[in-house]
């Protein structure tokens, strides 16, 4: 079974490494700009993962994610945001996110939160 993921961002260009990494993990990803978008198709489909760039041009990402919890609260999620870690735990808390990336170029939290995730999923099967 492959792990789908949806990477939310601005400008999808920029999310190459971030697909790369994905699938590296075994993960089958495809990038998005529309977060109401993939509000709609969660609803039907959710992912089993979402990274999602908090500055969004509609809306932060917490507050997508905070939706889209509301939708599929099994769906784990990534939060890309330059802000310190305290301030995204604060904003976050709640929402249930693996943890958060400084920056769509910082593939070692990536890679490093994917591993986390990885081991939650399989190990609890």
């Amino acid at each position: 079974m492959q792990l789908r993921a949806v990477v939310i961002v601005n400008d999808g260009s920029r999310a190459r490494p971030i697909l790369e990494s994905l699938s590296r993990k075994g993960f089958d990803g495809i990038i998005e700009s529309d977060p109401r978008a993939v509000l709609d198709k969660g609803r039907v489909n959710p992912p089993d993962l979402l990274i999602i760039e908090d500055r969004l041009d509609e809306m932060t990402g917490s507050r997508f994610l905070s939706e889209f919890l509301a939708i599929a609260w099994t769906t784990a999620a990534i939060l890309i945001s330059d802000e310190d870690e305290e301030e995204v735990h604060r904003r976050t808390e709640g929402l249930g996110i693996l943890g958060h990336m400084r920056s769509d170029r910082d593939m070692d939290r990536l890679d490093k939160l994917l591993d986390r995730f990885l081991a939650m999923t399989f190990h609890e099967g």
